[in-house]
């Protein structure tokens, strides 16, 4: 049961957004504020909900895509000439400050912020003794990891950004960049709190709660923070705190994570929910309950799909020189293997196939499909577990210790190879961590990690060559929006250029 999007699709509506004149008479939003509205646990709950529905705007879930996949070595924009050219220049590293989708990443992720941050100062004033059915701390704890969720996908993507820990006012229009460690350090103290405030997932009733973030995604956010800020012990101590819970543990077969009834298995730390909602054809891209990215990178032709985020040979060649057919098939959607599920009608369609290739994370077979192509029910997997094995073995091999060796390291990640019967590593040194690197690659291709990793780890410029001129200096961050330069009156500096 995809309870939890079913409140999100309600308060989004009325709660922190537009509403609509004469809207059930309701009373006007501008004269809400953290004051006069945070009177009953209902009112708590509904603004931390309203909080999880940035994560689910697809303005900003498309950027997870076409800035994790599409700026790799491992996939293009495709779709028309319209969209290839439109997204020529941020494929080869000219990132425009006005580009669509960093104005979006900047803006929604700044929406987020700041409903976690009217929840957390509502809630926080409220008395204990108003909670009869739900949990004040673990609400401020869902809150809490929202901000540094956000905070972090932020300042990955633009450096220094604003930090605001309570409900904006006037005068925060004024506030400069906030260096990047001062940020990170909010980061971690938001997650560290709310790990101390979320309930494990074996306590949680998964009928009504599944998709409510819980103490090991706290955790396993924390092990991927640390590994960001090159906090090597700190992340190997928040990975073991994911590895003490007994909730998670890999599914047998790699490819049943990625079907609808692989969602919220046994190795889903986090996932988006998404449901086919009753709206239908009603609903539209902003307010739906849907997954919009089937649609986005289905094949064009074969009954909806625009053919975005197409995988390329690069990808594929990885998976075959490392003998590894069991990802491959579950990652990279063939067009022989696409004539098998479509009809030859639907097939016959079939254009603007650049690559050969498509994504198969995010393929539905005809029968799943929503009528809606906006509204498809597959989540959106945001943690794994294997993702926390190869942070914490990523840890062990660049700073070995008695606790965390490069042992330690082999181990993890033979756990993940081991899944898909791959032969172990026995690697070490540089070897090892390259090892590490080339399965993250493969583990989570399609799903938005393979950019970072290489900026983070200072392989962008060799990994990304066929693409473009990758130059760190002016590339491992994506330009301010020019608009928010615009709207802060110059105050919000530009980053290198």
């Amino acid at each position: 049961m995809k309870i939890l999007n079913l409140f999100i699709a309600i308060i989004t509506a009325t709660l922190f957004s537009g509403c609509s004149d004469g809207f059930l008479d309701k009373t006007k939003l501008g004269s809400l504020t953290t004051e006069n509205f945070f009177v009953t646990e209902n009112d708590a709950f509904q603004s931390v909900v309203a909080a999880y529905s940035d994560m689910k705007d697809y303005r900003y879930v498309m950027t997870l895509w076409c800035f994790g996949d599409v700026l790799s070595e491992d996939a293009t924009y495709s779709g028309s000439d319209n969209d290839v050219q439109t997204y020529a220049l941020m494929e080869s590293y000219n990132y425009p400050a006005d580009n669509g989708r960093i104005l979006n990443r900047w803006q929604i992720l700044f929406r987020g912020i700041n409903k976690t941050n009217q929840a957390i100062d509502g809630i926080s004033k409220m008395d204990a003794s108003l909670f009869k059915t739900q949990n004040k701390n673990r609400l401020l704890g869902e809150a809490l990891f929202l901000r540094a969720y956000y905070y972090h996908e932020l300042v990955i993507a633009f450096g220094d950004v604003p930090l605001m820990t309570k409900t904006p006012t006037i005068n925060d229009k004024t506030l400069t960049r906030t260096p990047v460690a001062d940020v990170y350090a909010q980061i971690e103290k938001d997650l560290n709190d709310a790990a101390s405030y979320l309930p494990a997932k074996s306590t949680l009733n998964m009928t009504t709660d599944a998709g409510r973030i819980t103490k090991a995604a706290a955790n396993a956010m924390l092990s991927r923070v640390y590994l960001y800020e090159k906090k090597y012990d700190a992340c190997k101590l928040a990975s073991k705190a994911v590895f003490a819970e007994t909730d998670y543990t890999l599914v047998a077969n790699y490819a049943d994570v990625f079907k609808l009834n692989g969602e919220h298995c046994t190795e889903s730390i986090l996932e988006i929910t998404q449901y086919d909602s009753p709206g239908g054809a009603n609903v539209n891209e902003l307010n739906n309950n849907g997954n919009f990215h089937n649609l986005l990178m289905m094949p064009f032709g074969t009954t909806y799909g625009f053919g975005l985020n197409q995988p390329k040979l690069a990808l594929a060649k990885a998976f075959i020189n490392e003998g590894d057919s069991i990802r491959k098939h579950a990652s990279m959607l063939t067009v022989d293997s696409l004539r098998v599920w479509e009809t030859a009608t639907n097939f016959a369609k079939l254009s603007r196939n650049r690559t050969g290739f498509y994504n198969a994370k995010f393929y539905l077979k005809p029968a799943q499909r929503s009528s809606n192509g906006k509204n498809n029910p597959t989540n959106i997997r945001l943690i794994r577990l294997p993702e926390v094995y190869l942070n914490y073995a990523e840890a062990c091999a660049l700073q070995p210790s008695i606790e965390g060796g490069e042992n330690e390291a082999r181990t993890y990640l033979n756990i993940v190879r081991k899944r898909v019967h791959l032969a172990e590593k026995t690697s070490a040194g540089t070897a090892l961590f390259d090892d590490i690197m080339l399965e993250r690659r493969l583990e989570f291709a399609g799903e938005g990690h393979r950019y970072w990793d290489m900026v983070r780890t200072g392989k962008a410029a060799t990994a990304f060559v066929t693409k473009g001129t990758f130059k760190p200096s002016t590339c491992n961050l994506m330009p301010i929006p020019q608009a928010e330069i615009e709207a802060s009156g110059g105050i919000i500096i530009q980053n290198p250029r």
